[in-house]
């Protein structure tokens, strides 16, 4: 199990519409998919022959996940990979647009 609690110092609206933008990164990316309900997600997809299936939720400051990815996505790094693409995302000094034309 991947968890993360990372936190951040802009608006929950504006920390929420960047975290839509990295989900529509991944899923254009790695087709990872994410639905929405509110400021909470649930997150499912293969990368790598490793299956995700998580929750993210982004309130009062902070990025919390739990994503079940077995032991492999570990070894292969995907919690630092996760961390650090949500700190660029987090990230004030790149616009929302941005990081909206990533994902294309």
């Amino acid at each position: 199990m991947l968890t993360l609690d990372e936190s951040y110092s802009c608006s929950d609206d504006d920390a929420l519409e960047r975290m839509h933008a990295l989900a529509e990164y991944w899923l254009a990316k790695y087709q990872i998919v994410t639905t929405w309900s509110g400021a909470k997600a649930t997150i499912r997809g293969k990368v790598m022959k490793v299956k995700f299936d998580g929750k993210l939720a982004v309130e009062k400051g902070h990025i919390t996940a739990e994503v079940d990815a077995g032991f492999l996505a570990e070894k292969l790094g995907g919690k630092k990979y996760v961390q650090r693409k949500v700190r660029e995302y987090l990230d004030p000094t790149t616009s929302l647009e941005e990081l909206r034309a990533r994902a294309k």
